[in-house]
C-alpha cells in the first residue's frame, strides 16, 4: 500500500509543480504595462497646469523622452521632447496636446523627402500635435501609432522636472468689493 501511495503522491507532487512552471512561464511573458490611474495622472498633472485628460506619452524606438522639456502647452495641454542621437547628429519629435482640431493626419503623411513633419492624431479628447526635426515620414507615422496614456511607473519621470503652475500674487491693497486698488486721495489728487 505505501508503494502505491508513494506512486499517487509523486503523481499529483509531478502534477503541481507542471502547474506552477506554466504559471510562472505565464507570469513572465511580457505584458503591456496598464495605464495609470485617471487620478494618479490628475494628480502629478493637475498641479504643473495640464488636463489629466490631455497627458500622452509615446514609445518610439531609437527615441528617449527629455525630461527637463516636459510642460504646459497652450491653456491646459501638454507638451514633452523625444530625442534620439547618433552618429548622424540629434532627431526629435515633440509632443504637444490640445483640444483643437486635428491639422494634416500623421497616417497620411507622403514620403516626400523632407527632414521636418508636422502631423495630428486625436485621441479621446485630445488632439496630439508631432512635430519631427531631422527624421523621415515613417518614423512620424510610427510615432502616431504609438502615443499612449502613461502608465503609474511613468507619471514620476515624466512630470520629475515639471514647476507648478504659479498663482496669482496676493496683495495687500485690493479690498472686498469690486476689487479695485485703493488709491487714497492725497496731494495731487
Amino acid at each position: 500500500m505505501a508503494p502505491d501511495r508513494h506512486r499517487l503522491t509523486s503523481a499529483a507532487l509531478a502534477a503541481v509543480t507542471a502547474g506552477l512552471a506554466v504559471g510562472v512561464a505565464v507570469a513572465g511573458c511580457a505584458r503591456p504595462a496598464e495605464r495609470a490611474d485617471p487620478a494618479a495622472i490628475a494628480a502629478r498633472a493637475a498641479p504643473a497646469g495640464v488636463a489629466p485628460e490631455l497627458v500622452y506619452v509615446l514609445d518610439l524606438e531609437g527615441f528617449e523622452l527629455a525630461p527637463q522639456s516636459v510642460g504646459v502647452s497652450g491653456t491646459d495641454g501638454m507638451s514633452a521632447a523625444y530625442v534620439r542621437s547618433g552618429d548622424a547628429g540629434v532627431a526629435t519629435v515633440l509632443l504637444t496636446t490640445d483640444r483643437g482640431g486635428a491639422d494634416e493626419p500623421c497616417e497620411t503623411l507622403p514620403d516626400v523627402g523632407r527632414s521636418a513633419y508636422a502631423c495630428t492624431a486625436t485621441l479621446g479628447q485630445a488632439t496630439v500635435r508631432l512635430e519631427g526635426t531631422d527624421v523621415d515620414a515613417a518614423t512620424m507615422r510610427a510615432a502616431a501609432g504609438a502615443v499612449r496614456v502613461p502608465t503609474a511607473g511613468e507619471l514620476g519621470e515624466l512630470f520629475a522636472d515639471v514647476p507648478e503652475a504659479s498663482r496669482p500674487v496676493e496683495r495687500g491693497d485690493l479690498p472686498a468689493g469690486d476689487r479695485a486698488p485703493v488709491d487714497p486721495t492725497g496731494s495731487g489728487g
